[in-house]
């Protein structure tokens, strides 16, 4: 593809890569880059403004910014228009400086949902830099790790929320990790997440065998309704802590900083701090 010739849409890229690849004609080993430079609106009729699935369609992608007009991935969407920013299902998918995913609404993932159950196996997110903000899913409001891992070494997860489908309030303002998936923070923010709409985990959320390991990085400002207005481990999760900064967190019962469910919820801290969180 001739960077001098931008295209219309990230999808469209990745049409392009998925043809190329396919045909075996994609060098070994080497990812593909997608810059964005400027704002980019989806609002159409499908579930995800930006697609990354099918076993043998991509390389490794590589989504980013240009530094001197930072891009945007603005889904657009609503209650009255459902979708989100980015699905991951049987690829990898890097997220890099200067590109903000935001505008995204549904029930799994708004910004971002990785994998998913069914005939897509587990997708795989790497945040190394931008944002995801702005987004909101009952489930996930920024992320949601369905059926896959995740591991952010760097950027910032903030100011997204839940919903409350059905009239329920929602788990994992900024990041949910269901059952059997992982998620590795060893550097970046996850703050001010949740919110009114958030009833658990304001700022991550990890159930059913899920882990969480916390290497460094900070979980700051986030807020739930009832518990862990940081990070709420339940269904048999796991949340390891071994450095890393919690502070600044608020729940309305209990577990400002981090909540454990009693129906076993685990949380192991070696080292980092845990503080200055209410309750």
């Amino acid at each position: 593809m001739d960077p001098a010739k931008p295209l219309a849409s990230v999808q469209t890229a990745l049409n392009r890569i998925k043809t190329i690849y396919r045909g075996r004609k994609w060098p070994a080993g080497e990812s593909a880059v997608i810059v964005v430079s400027g704002r980019i609106s989806g609002s159409g009729s499908g579930m995800s403004m930006v697609d990354v699935s099918g076993a043998g369609n991509y390389p490794p992608i590589i989504l980013k910014g240009d530094p001197l007009q930072k891009g945007v991935l603005d889904a657009k969407r609503s209650s009255s228009n459902e979708g989100r920013v980015l699905y991951i299902g049987n690829n990898k998918v890097t997220l890099g400086d200067n590109l903000t995913l935001t505008g995204g609404y549904t029930v799994w993932g708004g910004g971002v949902l990785v994998g998913i159950a069914g005939s897509e196996s587990a997708g795989e997110f790497v945040m190394a830099g931008g944002e995801i903000t702005g987004n909101a899913a009952q489930t996930g409001g920024g992320v949601m790790v369905f059926k896959g891992s995740m591991t952010m070494t760097g950027g910032i997860i903030h100011n997204n929320t839940n919903t409350d489908y059905s009239k329920v309030p929602g788990e994992g303002g900024g990041v949910y990790v269901n059952e059997y998936t992982s998620f590795a923070l060893s550097d970046g923010t996850i703050r001010e997440n949740g919110g009114a709409k958030t009833a658990a985990g304001g700022g991550v959320g990890v159930n059913g065998m899920g882990l969480f390991t916390m290497t460094g990085g900070e979980i700051l400002n986030n807020s739930a309704t009832q518990n862990g207005g940081g990070v709420r481990v339940s269904g048999y999760g796991q949340f390891i802590m071994s450095d890393g900064t919690i502070s600044g967190n608020t729940s309305g019962i209990e577990g400002g900083g981090v909540s454990v469910s009693v129906y076993g919820g685990i949380f192991t801290p070696t080292g980092g701090t845990v503080s200055g969180n209410t309750p």
